[in-house]
């Protein structure tokens, strides 16, 4: 949990890394109020990155991944492939301010 040091609102941040382009493996949850998905990339050599996006967001990605692998709604392991966090990048703007 965390508090936006501008409103002083209280929000919930689920943090993932990777250190290599891999699926990102997110487990879906029961929708929260103010639930929000900080993605981060690590790798050796280059920059870090960060994949800002909301709890819809992510759900909404995982519901094409289990989409495009013909996998049932209650498939066990969910996620989703590394680029499609791509347009996510940098949207620090997504979290309350």
């Amino acid at each position: 949990m965390v508090i936006s040091p501008g409103c002083k609102e209280m929000f919930l941040v689920d943090v993932k890394g990777l250190y290599r382009k891999n699926p990102w493996l997110v487990k879906r949850k029961t929708i929260r109020e103010k639930l929000f998905y900080i993605l981060v990339s690590v790798p050796d050599k280059e920059p870090n990155e960060f994949f800002v996006l909301t709890q819809i967001e992510v759900n909404h990605l995982i519901e094409q991944e289990l989409k495009r692998l013909k996998r049932p709604a209650d498939y066990p392991v969910t996620g989703f492939v590394w680029k499609l966090a791509a347009p996510h990048k940098g949207k620090w703007r997504v979290l309350p301010k």
